[in-house]
């Protein structure tokens, strides 16, 4: 009587053990599918802002200055500021690739104001500011 006591005994805590060893390791896998994830996003806003500095100074090169020398002050508009500004985002969401853009939309993520952002500080740093 007491060896089967002792053998049901063996069998739970075994249970117990295994059922623990699968919490154990789902936990895991939902912390490494989330670090994944971090990682992914933040390839992606690096991504994105390497992509915006690059299209800010195409623009730079192709349309800025014509518009600058098109003005008796040799300076934009805040109409023209604006539009350069729609285009920016405009020119950098064709560039960007799905995955990517769904990415970040799926966490959050203002894709434009990350565009406007980069662009604004590339600006800044061509100007020394």
């Amino acid at each position: 009587m007491t060896n089967i006591i002792i053998e049901n005994l063996v069998k739970i805590a075994f249970a117990l053990l295994m059922t623990l060893i699968g919490v154990l390791g789902t936990w895991l896998t939902i912390q490494m599918e989330k670090t994944t994830k971090l990682g992914n996003v933040q390839a992606a806003v690096k991504s994105t802002i390497n992509m915006a500095q690059l299209t800010a100074q195409e623009l730079q090169q192709t349309v800025v200055d014509g518009l600058k020398h098109a003005n008796a002050d040799n300076k934009l508009t805040k109409d023209e500021i604006a539009k350069l500004g729609e285009a920016l985002i405009a020119k950098t969401l064709d560039k960007l690739d799905a995955p990517t853009t769904e990415l970040l939309n799926g966490v959050g993520v203002d894709i434009s104001a990350l565009i406007t952002g980069a662009g604004e500080a590339w600006i800044q740093k061509i100007k020394g500011i």
